[in-house]
C-alpha cells in the first residue's frame, strides 16, 4: 500500500510556534484630529482609529475613552456620513467609510482577532518580515527559468513597463503561459503519494496565505499580501490530482470527500469538482 511521501510531508507540515510572541515595538497612538468639526464625533472617530491599530497596549485605553464619550454611536455615524456627503465623497467611499460605525463592539472583536493572528505569525516566523520570505518549498519552485518566469515583469512589453500597467486579456494570456511553463512545479517538488499528501499541501498554502496576509497588514500594507501566481498554479495542479490520484482506502476516500464537501473552494469548480467526487466515491480497496 502507498504511504505518505515523508519528504513532501516535511515541506508542507504547518510549523508550530517556536518564537516569542512578545511585541518588540508598541504602535504609537494616532494624533487627535479635527475632522467633522463636531468634538464628540471626532473623539469617537479617534477611538475607532485607536482600536483599528490592533495594538494590545491600547485596547484598554480605547475602552476607557469610549465610555467617556457622550455621543451615541448611531449619532456619530450619521454625523460622519453627513460630513462625507458635504465633502463630495463618492457614494462608495461614504458607504465603506461609515460602515459599522454604530457598532464599536465589532471593532473590538475584529481587533482582538487580529491581535491573536499577529501573535501567531510572530510565534511561527519570529517577525512579520520573515513571514513574507520564500519558504523552503518556494525556493525549490522558483529556480532557474522558473525564477525568471515568475519575476514581476516577465512577459511585459516595453510600453507596459513604461506605463506600469498590464490590462485585460494580456493578463490572462501571461498567466496561462506561466502555468503552462511551470506544469504545476511537478518536476521541482516532491510528489504527493496519497490524497492525504495533496490535502496537507493545500491546507499549508492556505495557512501560509493568511499568515502572510496578516503580516502584511501589520507592516502597513492596506490590502495584505497579494496573490502569488506560483502558489495559485501549484494549487490548480493539486486540484487536478484530487480527481486522478486514487484513494488507498475507503477511510482516506471518506475523509478527503468530507473535506472537499465542506470546503467552499470546491463549490464552484464545476466539472473538476464532479471529477473529484467521482474519483473519491468510485471503487476503492476494502482496507
Amino acid at each position: 500500500m502507498r504511504t505518505d511521501n515523508m519528504e513532501h510531508k516535511a515541506l508542507f507540515t504547518i510549523p508550530k510556534a517556536s518564537y516569542s510572541t512578545a511585541i518588540a515595538v508598541t504602535k504609537p497612538l494616532p494624533p487627535q484630529r479635527v475632522i467633522t468639526g463636531h468634538k464628540q464625533t471626532d473623539a469617537y472617530l479617534w477611538v475607532l482609529e485607536v482600536i483599528q491599530l490592533n495594538e494590545p497596549a491600547h485596547l484598554e485605553a480605547a475602552e476607557a475613552a469610549l465610555a467617556k464619550i457622550k455621543i451615541k454611536p448611531q449619532d456619530a455615524q450619521e454625523r460622519y456620513t453627513a460630513y462625507l456627503r458635504r465633502s463630495g465623497a463618492h457614494p462608495l467611499q461614504i458607504a465603506f467609510g461609515s460602515m459599522s460605525m454604530d457598532n464599536p463592539e465589532n471593532y473590538f472583536k475584529n481587533a482582538r482577532k487580529a491581535i491573536e493572528e499577529a501573535a501567531t505569525v510572530r510565534g511561527v516566523f519570529g517577525s512579520y518580515e520573515a513571514a513574507l520570505e520564500d519558504t523552503a518549498a518556494e525556493r525549490l519552485m522558483l529556480v532557474g527559468e522558473l525564477a525568471d518566469v515568475y519575476a514581476p515583469f516577465w512577459g511585459w512589453t516595453e510600453q507596459e513597463i513604461r506605463d506600469e500597467c498590464m490590462e485585460g486579456q494580456r493578463c490572462f494570456d501571461r498567466d496561462e503561459k506561466r502555468e503552462e511553463i511551470s506544469k504545476g512545479f511537478a518536476a521541482q517538488l516532491p510528489a504527493p503519494h496519497m490524497l492525504s499528501d495533496v490535502v496537507r499541501e493545500m491546507m499549508y498554502w492556505r495557512w501560509l496565505y493568511w499568515q502572510r496576509n496578516r503580516a502584511s497588514r501589520e507592516l502597513g500594507y492596506e490590502y495584505g499580501d497579494g496573490d502569488r501566481d506560483h502558489i495559485t498554479h501549484r494549487e490548480s495542479y493539486l486540484e487536478s490530482l484530487l480527481s486522478t490520484l486514487k484513494p488507498v482506502s475507503r477511510k482516506e476516500a471518506i475523509e478527503v470527500c468530507q473535506w472537499v464537501l465542506k470546503d467552499d473552494r470546491f463549490s464552484d469548480l464545476g466539472n473538476l469538482t464532479h471529477a473529484i467526487i467521482l474519483n473519491l466515491v468510485g471503487s476503492v480497496p476494502n482496507a
